[in-house]
């Protein structure tokens, strides 16, 4: 792997964590908007109710957790830059 391909991948996920953290607010106001939502739904259907609650708690954990972000922009990142050839 090229040293420009590298930094390339390591400015996108400093640019990513960075918005990540702006948006923490929003992104935990989307977060208990969903669980109010999988919690209607689980009363209505348990399976749909606990696959709908999954992305409620992960975007709730996005937006308490530093670590989750980092993580997160790290695994976006890679995957955006998988397919980039060298120039």
């Amino acid at each position: 792997m090229s040293n420009r391909r590298r930094l390339a991948r390591e400015r996108l996920e400093i640019y990513l964590v960075h918005l990540l953290l702006a948006y923490r607010q929003l992104i935990f106001i989307v977060g208990l908007l969903m669980l109010v939502y999988s919690a209607a739904i689980l009363l209505i259907n348990p399976l749909f109710g606990i696959i709908s609650l999954l992305p409620a708690l992960y975007l709730i954990l996005l937006s308490n957790s530093y670590n989750t972000a980092l993580y997160t922009a790290r695994l976006v990142a890679w995957i955006s830059t998988l397919g980039k050839q060298d120039d």
